[in-house]
């Protein structure tokens, strides 16, 4: 792919507030995330809907069909070209990386989004990137971008050879532009949203997800969209976690079908356990003992 412009678009859920919290990060070349935004763009159209965001995902119809034809067209499209990968990172701040006193939250994010966008730049072994987060955060990006700038595309293993043979062995990744933008105008920061929230989700609710996606068995045969918008005496937010479970588990069911290597039972939460894999859910965990979240300055 020499000579494409590359890009990442990014969101996050949960930061702040929840014990689960995530980053996805949508990347490839200019070319083909502009393709998957025009697919994208069109089911917006086609829904009239303006907006796919995991947090909106209850009961209306409209918006169930669009966020299942966005995680149909990631799926498509990651495994038809591998032109397009999502890195999904999750964390547990009651791990023993985050749980120690006078974390500072903010600075433990924008570590998050090194580690993330460290790891997609490399797999895609590609020096210069473009890279557009949703405007909503609180993240300082042209620091983390100069962090970045300083940091080797090929990745050193001590006494081994490197993870994969780099056309820039000694080049240094370049985030030459950094752009928040709007995710009610960007809808690959939207899908970005939506792969984050998914993640989350599912460590949080994943053991009752599977219990549930268990019990309903042999109904499988019945048409997916008839359950997710029936008018039943349901509480809403019953019928909300219920059309998130079926929404997770239609994304995981193709990308079964595309053999894309992303797994929902053995860890009851969505995982990708090859992460060179072009659709990848990475649950951080603590490398070793000094691996600890960065503390405040007081």
């Amino acid at each position: 792919m020499k000579g494409e412009t590359f890009a990442a678009y990014s969101d996050e859920s949960g930061i702040f507030s929840h014990r689960y919290q995530t980053i996805a990060v949508v990347s490839g070349p200019e070319t083909r995330l502009a393709q998957l935004r025009s697919n994208l763009q069109c089911i917006l159209s086609q829904n009239q809907i303006n907006e796919v965001k995991f947090a909106l995902i209850r009961t209306h119809r409209a918006l169930i069909e669009a966020a299942r034809a966005f995680s149909r067209c990631m799926v498509e499209i990651s495994a038809s070209t591998t032109a397009v990968r999502a890195d999904i990172v999750t964390w547990d701040m009651q791990d023993s990386r985050h749980a120690i006193q006078g974390r500072n939250s903010l600075a433990n994010l924008e570590r998050m989004y090194y580690k993330v966008l460290t790891h997609a730049a490399r797999q895609w072994n590609q020096v210069g990137w473009g890279f557009h987060p949703d405007t909503n955060s609180q993240v300082h990006w042209y620091e983390i971008a100069e962090v970045l700038n300083r940091t080797r595309l090929a990745k050193p293993v001590a006494n081994a050879p490197l993870l994969f043979d780099s056309e820039h062995p000694d080049q240094f990744i370049e985030f030459t532009s950094v752009e928040p933008l709007d995710s009610l105008g960007e809808p690959l920061i939207q899908l970005a949203d939506l792969l984050a929230g998914m993640a989350r989700f599912m460590r949080e609710e994943g053991h009752q997800c599977i219990q549930w996606l268990d019990s309903w068995g042999n109904r499988d045969q019945l048409a997916l969209p008839h359950f997710l918008h029936a008018k039943c005496a349901l509480d809403e937010t019953i019928r909300t976690k219920q059309n998130r479970f079926l929404l997770i588990r239609e994304f995981n069911a193709h990308c079964r079908q595309y053999r894309l290597g992303v797994s929902l039972r053995d860890r009851r939460c969505l995982w990708t356990p090859n992460p060179a894999n072009a659709i990848n859910f990475w649950n951080y965990e603590p490398q070793h003992d000094y691996d600890k979240a960065p503390k405040r300055m007081d």
